[in-house]
């Protein structure tokens, strides 16, 4: 399953949620854009997810206009949140975004049953 991930800048929630998606799911095959990217990911998201043993430090942040929704599966509007501003924000972002990722996972491979 392809699985375009969108946020507004592609710096901090969008290659969180692509990173753990593909982690969790070798079906899965997720990449990240933004509406309005960002030159660059944000630092504090490189250390935070480092400590998650995913390395975003060559990442570069894409627009949206990359790429063709038509060949992908699934639109994920990731959940985005300002860049953090201190390591402990960082990791509350990494650690929301990475349940998050599991939802849409989740809610991806059993379409039908009803989650709450």
């Amino acid at each position: 399953m392809k699985v375009l991930v969108i946020t507004e800048t592609d710096s901090c929630c969008g290659p969180m949620a692509a990173a753990f998606l593909n982690d969790f799911s070798e079906s899965m095959e997720a990449v990240s854009t933004g509406r309005y990217p960002a030159h660059a990911v944000d630092a504090l998201t490189v250390k935070a997810m480092r400590e998650s043993l995913v390395d975003l430090s060559a990442y570069v942040p894409q627009g949206a206009d990359t790429f063709e929704l038509s060949s992908f599966d699934a639109v994920y509007e990731c959940p985005d949140f300002p860049a953090p501003t201190t390591m402990e924000e960082a990791r509350r972002i990494r650690d929301h975004i990475k349940n998050e990722a599991y939802l849409f996972l989740r809610r991806s491979l059993n379409p039908s049953k009803d989650r709450k």
